[in-house]
C-alpha cells in the first residue's frame, strides 16, 4: 500500500486545524431547538444581512463568464469609499485569503511571526500552514499590546507582526503610539481592521508614511455578506502589485464582486444597520453592567467579551445553547472564564438579555 505520509511536509502532518463555528443545521442538532429559533451570536456576523437589491443585481448578472482578474470596478469603488488610491487596494476572498497571501509573500519555513494573544486565530493558523514559528506576546490586563514584549521577540527571522484594531475577541483599539513604535522595527506590520465600520477609527493614514504597513478590512461584519467571502487590503502600491501577481487570477467571484460594488454605491444603507447594532450593544452593556459577579470589557466591535467571575462560564454557555442561543467560548486558558457575545438583531438581544438574567438569577 502506498505510504502517502512520506509525501507530506512534516509540519502539515502535525498541524492543528482552525476551529470554525458550526453551521446552523449542526446547532439545531446539538440544541434540539427548531432552526428558526436558533440565535447565532458566535461569529460576529451581521444578522440583518445585506442591503436590499443585491440579489436582484446578482440574478441579472452574467455568471457564465469569469470575473475581472484585476478587479477594476471593485477597486475603483473601494477607492471612492476609502479615499485611498486604486494602486493601494486589492480585494481577496475574505481577509483570510489575504492573510494567506501575505504569508506566501513574506514568510518561509523556519521564519517567525509575532501576534498578541488573545487575538484572531487566523494569524497563528497561517503561520502553522507555512511552517513558521509563532511568537505570541500576551496582552496586559487591559488587553493592550506589550510593546517591550513585542520588541524583545524581534529577531532577524521575524517577517511579520500581526495586530488587530479593534482586537477580536477583546474589542479594544490598537494605540496609535504603539503602532508607530512597532513600525520603527521596519518589519512588515499587518493591522487587521475587520471591525473598522463599528469602531470608526482607522490607522490607514499611515500607509503612505510607512511602506511596511498593511491594513486589512472585510465586508463580512458591517455589510452582512460573510457568506460571499470578500475583504480587501490597503498598502503601498509595490506590496499590492505583488499580491496581485500571486493571487488566484479569479479570486473574487462575480456574485461577491457585484455585492461589494452595490454596497459601496450607497454605504450609508449598510451603516444604518451598523448604527442599530451599536445602539443595541450599548443597551446590552448597560443591562449587564448592573449584574454582580461578571465583568464586561469595553468593546469597539460588534461583540462584547464577558468574564464570569462568580459563575461557571461553561454552565452559562450550555444553558444559553439549550435555549437556542450560541455564543463563542474559548480553549485559551486566559479566556476560560469568558464568553464572547456577538450583537444580534434588536429582538435577539432582548431575548438574550432576558434568558441571561434568568441564568444569572438576576
Amino acid at each position: 500500500m502506498l505510504d502517502l505520509d512520506k509525501f507530506y511536509n512534516k509540519h502539515i502532518q502535525e498541524i492543528q486545524p482552525y476551529i470554525p463555528v458550526d453551521p446552523t443545521e449542526e446547532l439545531v442538532k446539538s440544541s434540539g431547538v427548531k432552526s428558526q429559533d436558533v440565535i447565532r451570536l458566535n461569529a460576529n456576523e451581521n444578522p440583518y444581512g445585506p442591503v436590499e437589491g443585491i440579489l436582484n443585481e446578482i440574478k441579472t448578472s452574467d455568471l457564465s463568464i469569469y470575473p475581472d482578474s484585476l478587479q477594476r470596478k471593485l477597486r475603483s469603488s473601494l477607492e471612492n469609499y476609502t479615499g485611498m488610491n486604486f494602486s493601494e487596494l486589492v480585494a481577496g476572498a475574505g481577509s483570510d485569503e489575504l492573510i494567506d497571501l501575505l504569508f506566501r509573500s513574506f514568510v518561509s519555513v523556519g521564519d517567525s511571526i509575532i501576534d498578541c494573544e488573545p487575538t484572531f486565530g487566523m494569524y497563528n493558523f497561517g503561520a502553522r500552514i507555512i511552517g513558521a514559528k509563532i511568537e505570541s506576546v500576551p496582552r496586559n490586563n487591559t488587553w493592550d499590546v506589550d510593546i517591550v514584549g513585542i520588541l524583545s521577540k524581534v529577531t532577524p527571522n521575524t517577517k511579520m507582526i500581526f495586530l488587530a484594531s479593534p482586537n477580536n475577541p477583546t474589542g479594544n483599539l490598537l494605540n496609535e503610539k504603539d503602532l508607530l513604535e512597532i513600525l520603527k522595527t521596519r518589519i512588515i506590520v499587518v493591522v487587521d481592521e475587520t471591525y473598522f465600520e463599528f469602531a470608526g477609527v482607522s490607522l490607514a493614514k499611515y500607509v503612505r508614511e510607512y511602506p511596511n504597513l498593511i491594513i486589512l478590512r472585510s465586508f463580512s461584519k458591517w455589510a452582512g455578506i460573510a457568506g460571499l467571502r470578500i475583504g480587501y487590503m490597503i498598502s503601498n502600491s509595490k506590496i499590492i502589485e505583488n499580491i496581485i501577481k500571486i493571487k488566484q487570477p479569479y479570486n473574487i467571484n462575480v456574485a461577491a464582486e457585484i455585492a461589494a460594488i452595490t454596497i459601496l454605491s450607497n454605504p450609508e444603507l449598510s451603516l444604518e444597520k451598523v448604527g442599530i447594532m451599536l445602539k443595541d450593544k450599548r443597551k446590552f452593556e448597560s443591562e449587564l453592567s448592573k449584574v454582580k459577579g461578571i465583568k464586561l470589557f469595553p468593546s469597539m466591535g460588534n461583540f462584547v467579551l464577558i468574564e464570569f467571575l462568580d459563575f461557571n462560564s461553561t454552565d452559562v454557555y450550555n444553558e444559553l445553547a439549550s435555549n437556542g442561543i450560541f455564543v463563542r467560548k474559548f480553549s485559551d486558558t486566559k479566556l476560560r472564564k469568558m464568553l464572547r457575545f456577538s450583537i444580534g438583531t434588536t429582538n435577539q438581544m432582548e431575548i438574550l438579555i432576558s434568558i441571561l438574567k434568568k441564568i444569572l438569577k438576576v
